[in-house]
């Protein structure tokens, strides 16, 4: 299955926004985004299957979650 990556500016954030996402069932892993592969520097991802990314998105705007979509230099 497609994973998709969503990044976020620190790992708090990004344990927050996984831990909100398994509190409605949805899987996500923490990753460590290479500072060479992002156009901000060095970046956390909350990555996830691409079935779900609307539910994802919702759930993180409803949580008052900031993010980013992730674009590999």
């Amino acid at each position: 299955m497609k994973r998709s990556i969503l990044t976020v500016n620190t790992i708090t954030i990004g344990m927050k926004a996984k831990k909100a996402l398994s509190k409605r069932g949805i899987k996500s892993a923490l990753v460590k985004i290479d500072s060479s592969k992002t156009q901000m520097g060095c970046q956390y991802g909350l990555e996830f299957y691409e079935k779900d990314f609307y539910d994802v998105i919702s759930i993180l705007r409803a949580n008052e979650i900031q993010y980013g979509v992730y674009e590999p230099k």
